[in-house]
């Protein structure tokens, strides 16, 4: 069937550029007539099947609102699940390594930073929690409180530090742009040291759930541009530390102090003091 387009002699005693067109015209008809035969031979699809198309198909559909959302109302969560492993294992692999502790931060938070933290906080809630307690509590910090909390950090300095040394924590903490507080809830019988060092109680597990959910929180953080520090100084577990922040400390306890905001400066990775053979046992 693909002889059956004519080529007259003409075309070989008229003028060259005569010739090319005529060429092309009979290629195009050509063409024409190769998806013809092949959408002839193509079978049908079923008529209880859906068109694949990018408004039915949820596989092609990717545009998302502002929160991250897709427009049909299925997560980032999924749409990720959608991606090919090796892809999946390149963005999780390397969120995870370029990860840093930010010491030094630009001075104002980024426009949207609000819509991050909370997309942060939503990954930090979707961490290991083998019980189910769900024991995570998050305090954002506003200026009033970020002081009281310097103050009170600055006064244990220079009481064991003289005052110099206060001033100048005090200086170097009003300068962090973004304060969360994360403590764990204490259930009935989990909030004495004796219950943590149970292997199989909930005071252990729930604070296991409350660190995995600090690192989810500052990967989030991470993938969107925002570095973080996650601080345990003995101001976290001062008496007058849940006072400062708004918790009871009879109800929560600690778990650390998340500083976040755009870094000034990303440090290298650190070394580490140990290889995979190092740290890896292979028991048969």
């Amino acid at each position: 069937f693909f002889l059956n387009v004519p080529l007259p002699l003409a075309m070989i005693t008229t003028r060259p550029h005569h010739i090319r067109l005529k060429l092309l015209i009979g290629g195009c008809t050509l063409l024409a007539l190769i998806v013809q035969r092949v959408r002839a031979f193509s079978p049908a699809p079923h008529p209880s099947l859906p068109r694949l198309n990018r408004r039915s198909n949820p596989v092609v559909r990717t545009r998302r609102n502002d929160d991250g959302v897709d427009r049909d109302g299925s997560s980032i969560a999924t749409t990720h699940l959608r991606a090919r492993p090796q892809t999946r294992f390149r963005e999780v692999q390397g969120n995870i390594l370029s990860r840093r502790t930010i010491n030094e931060f630009e001075p104002s938070l980024p426009s949207g930073w609000e819509r991050s933290l909370e997309r942060a906080i939503e990954a930090a809630m979707h961490a290991p929690n083998h019980k189910r307690s769900e024991p995570w509590r998050f305090y954002l910090l506003g200026p009033r409180s970020i002081e009281r909390v310097c103050r009170l950090n600055a006064d244990l300095v220079a009481s064991k530090k003289g005052e110099a040394a206060g001033e100048k924590k005090l200086e170097r903490w009003l300068k962090m742009p973004g304060w969360l507080v994360v403590t764990c809830a204490t259930s009935e019988g989990t909030g004495d040291n004796a219950a943590m060092g149970d292997p199989m109680g909930l005071a252990r597990e729930d604070y296991a759930a409350c660190c995995c959910a600090v690192q989810n929180l500052c990967l989030s953080l991470n993938s969107q541009g925002l570095g973080t520090k996650w601080t345990t100084g003995p101001v976290n577990f001062d008496e007058g530390f849940a006072e400062a922040v708004g918790f009871s400390s009879e109800e929560e306890y600690t778990v650390g102090t998340i500083w976040f905001g755009t870094p000034a400066q990303t440090p290298s990775p650190p070394g580490k003091k140990m290889g995979l053979e190092d740290v890896l046992r292979r028991v048969e």
